[in-house]
């Protein structure tokens, strides 16, 4: 009964069972689950041989396998290999083989385990571990990782350091076994015991410290982090651990507590310091945010005082001495330089004034500046000026500089309540790094400092925060506009220089400026003395200016200086006329401007189009254009917004003065005609062809001011039935008509009346067009876009001359 159930518990079972003769290795007992697994039955294994299973292994192979249970030196054998079945498909199997006696008969006995999952795990844990390779032997960290028995699959190079073991070492081993077997006073450590080798049991993530065993035998402290590995059913097929040596940090740690009082005080100061910091960081972000602003604001108020100031210039000029209104004009040109003054300051505090600094040397300046700063500042302030010897040059903007003394003595002055001393110092100065931390935007380096003191009541402290801010003042209402240490802050920063108050309410006030050093040598300036207005003779000028106010008092101004005018409201227009082939002596345009050209694009392509042009910029908003970190390019003439009419006469001399070029009489320097010996006009009907009608109606406005009759017309149709009706002695066309091309109404005209003139309106220069198509009759180019008087020359020319 009891064979017969343990017959039956064989049968059953999950494992593969094998029972077969040691005589002649057939098999004489194989249960189902290895019957079905393999496909054969139990009649066709009985004619097997266990090496006809495993293909892997011949008969001496095998027949050396089991030799050591014949001979009675072991007790069982396993290994691993595979078996095919019948329909010659193949899995994975352990063996565990033994010899057993019965009833006097010896027969081997087989327990075979299908291993084919566990292998599919294994490999899939080897590639995984392959993959991984690359990138966890890069790391400082030390990785393990274990398979489901715990054995080492895989340590990376930081492991190895860590332990002294190399993988090979430690291989198919339990870890513990290797790095964690011993407690350091010697006891055995069971893996039991592990915390680390309950995360693959407990399917939970482990954290801890313990102390591993090295490989010569001493031991150090860890801490790690032990984490099932998931295969990606979300089957738990290993532990992943992360070890780090510890030893510094609990070195650390027992120091803690005597460190703990002065790491307090540390931290409370480097909260202060940060604190500090931070403030004057949101006070030079503010200051920046308001430059901008305030520069803003100064670009479009600049341009309202040029329209105003030039207007004003052209009033006195006809105004005569005696003539009771000058007197409101000249007040008016008052308000437009203390309004040009007050701009400067905006765009000195916003850091957005073009400089021009040079080599100088601050001792000189302040030489010169002596008796300027006595009369201003009155008897009553004894100033005592200090230069070290061997005074370094700085690199700075010089007329600005002379405007911060100024700016700063006056303000020492009203402090002073007009009676005390001011001391005005310059020497050698190093900032270092310490300095440089416990000041934002302070370079370390060396420095020409000027420190002005006086004797007046100081500031308090809970407005020195405030002292550079526009318009922050504590004069009274009407004695001053906030905007002098606004300016001065801006300059000095500009100019990659640091300014520092110290003040002690009641014992006076020192404001040091820091420029940075040069070793450039000073370029000491020459005086010119110039008492007359330079004039032009007919020179052709170029002017681009978006603002139309601002372009129609400068192209007047212009024209009032004996200088001939084309306009152009943006860079993309002006190009057009710069191609056109019009001539052109002097380019004088905005740096600012919409569109896609930029000015000084612009004037790239003007000066490699019109060899030897003239070149001048105006801004009072430079925007980078053609300053960089707050400097005028180099070989760039610039003239600020507003100006006079005498400083543009000047500037523009100047530069015709570096390229002189002998003017016939009578003519321009490219050959134009000069304003006062153009033939005077007359009266004229005038055919005025063009197809935009907001052009068309400001062109007819033109000509009617002009006195002369127009008939208008939008179309060739329209013009060519007016041509045969009215009484013409102009025809005026665009060329780019809806109905037709302008041309053919320019060749109909000169075929068939003559004595009628053709102006041709056009961005571009057709003179070779023109003589083509129409030879022996003159034609002329009025270049778009123009103006009246640019109109009133085109119909002076053509009625004189057709």
């Amino acid at each position: 009964m009891t064979s017969d159930r343990l017959g039956r518990i064989v049968e059953d079972a999950v494992s593969e069972v094998y029972v077969f003769s040691v005589d002649d290795c057939r098999f004489s007992l194989v249960n189902r689950g290895a019957r079905e697994n393999l496909g054969y039955t139990m009649d066709e294994l009985r004619e097997i041989t266990p090496w006809d299973l495993m293909p892997s292994i011949t008969r001496e192979e095998f027949l050396q396998l089991v030799d050591p249970l014949l001979k009675g030196d072991r007790s069982a054998v396993e290994f691993e290999t595979f078996h095919q079945r019948k329909d010659a498909s193949r899995y994975n199997v352990w063996v565990h083989l033994q010899l057993l006696s019965t009833d006097g008969e010896r027969v081997f006995y087989a327990a075979i385990q299908d291993i084919t999952n566990q292998k599919e795990t294994a490999a899939a844990l080897k590639k995984a571990s392959t993959r991984l390779d690359a990138i966890l032997s890069n790391t400082t960290m030390a990785i393990f990782m274990m398979d489901d028995r715990q054995h080492c699959v895989f340590m990376n190079r930081a492991a190895e350091l860590l332990t002294g073991y190399k993988f090979e070492e430690t291989q198919g081993r339990p870890l513990h076994d290797v790095i964690h077997h011993t407690h350091p006073d010697g006891r055995h450590f069971p893996i039991e015991d592990c915390e680390i080798d309950r995360a693959f049991p407990e399917d939970h993530q482990v954290q801890g410290e313990e102390v591993f065993v090295h490989k010569d035998g001493s031991f150090y402290p860890v801490g790690f982090t032990a984490s099932p590995m998931k295969d990606e059913n979300g089957k738990t097929v290993g532990t992943v651990i992360e070890v780090r040596d510890i030893t510094e940090e609990l070195k650390a740690r027992n120091a803690e507590a005597e460190f703990n009082n002065a790491l307090k005080v540390r931290v409370e100061e480097a909260m202060a310091e940060r604190d500090r910091l931070e403030s004057q960081l949101v006070q030079a972000q503010k200051m920046e945010a308001v430059g901008q602003l305030t520069g803003g604001v100064a670009h479009d108020f600049n341009n309202l005082l040029q329209v105003i100031g030039s207007n004003l210039q052209l009033l006195l000029k006809d105004l005569p001495d005696g003539d009771p209104k000058r007197k409101y004009a000249e007040n008016a040109v008052t308000g437009v330089t203390r309004g040009a003054n007050l701009t400067a300051q905006l765009l000195a505090f916003g850091r957005q004034q073009p400089l021009e600094p040079k080599p100088m040397n601050v001792g000189r300046l302040l030489r010169g500046m002596d008796d300027m700063l006595r009369r201003t500042l009155g008897e009553a302030i004894e100033i005592e000026t200090i230069v070290t010897g061997g005074l370094w040059n700085c690199l700075v903007d010089p007329t600005q500089l002379e405007n911060v003394i100024l700016n700063l003595a006056i303000n020492a002055r009203d402090a002073m309540e007009h009676r005390g001393k001011l001391t005005i110092e310059a020497g050698n100065a190093s900032l270092d790094d310490d300095y440089a931390r416990m000041h934002p935007q302070v370079v370390p380096g060396q420095y020409v400092m000027l420190a002005i003191t006086d004797t007046g009541s100081g500031i308090a402290p809970d407005i020195m925060e405030k002292v550079f801010d526009p318009f922050f003042t504590t004069k009274a209402v009407g004695e001053g506009t906030g905007l002098g240490l606004s300016m001065v802050y801006g300059f000095i920063k500009q100019s990659g220089g640091h300014v520092k108050i110290y003040s002690e309410e009641g014992h006076g006030t020192t404001v040091r400026v820091y420029l940075p050093r040069t070793r450039k040598e000073e370029d000491i300036p020459q005086a010119h003395a110039t008492t007359d207005t330079p004039k032009g003779r007919g020179e052709v000028v170029l002017l681009v200016e978006d603002d139309h106010a601002v372009r129609e008092t400068a192209g007047d101004l212009l024209r009032d200086l004996g200088y001939s005018v084309l306009t152009a409201e943006n860079a993309d227009s002006a190009l057009v006329i710069v191609n056109s082939g019009a001539k052109i002596d002097l380019l004088f345009t905005d740096v600012v401007m919409p569109g896609k050209l930029r000015s000084t694009e612009l004037a790239r392509k003007a000066k490699e189009r019109i060899p030897g042009v003239g070149v001048l910029f105006t801004s009072g908003y430079t925007q980078n254009a053609i300053v960089h970190s707050g400097r005028l390019d180099d070989d760039v003439d610039l003239l600020t917004k507003p100006y006079s009419r005498e400083r543009l006469a000047q500037k523009i001399s100047e530069i015709f003065d570096r390229r002189p070029r002998p003017v016939p009489e009578g003519q321009s320097l490219n050959g134009g005609m000069v304003s006062g010996d153009e033939p005077s006009g007359k009266r004229a009907r005038v055919l005025l062809v063009e197809d935009d009608l907001l052009i068309r109606m400001a062109t007819a406005d033109m000509l009617a001011d002009l006195g002369h009759d127009v008939v208008e017309a939008g179309t060739v149709k329209e013009a060519s039935a007016l041509l045969g009706t009215e009484d013409l002695q102009v025809m005026l066309t665009d060329l780019g008509l809806p109905d037709g091309n302008g041309m053919d109404l320019v060749r109909h005209v000169s075929e068939t009346q003559p004595d009628v003139a053709v102006i041709i309106a056009s961005g571009t220069d057709l003179r070779d067009q023109m003589e083509s198509s129409t030879p022996g009759r003159r034609i002329i180019n009025l270049v778009k876009p123009y103006d009246q008087r640019s109109l009133e020359h085109a119909l002076r020319d053509c009625l004189g001359k057709s």
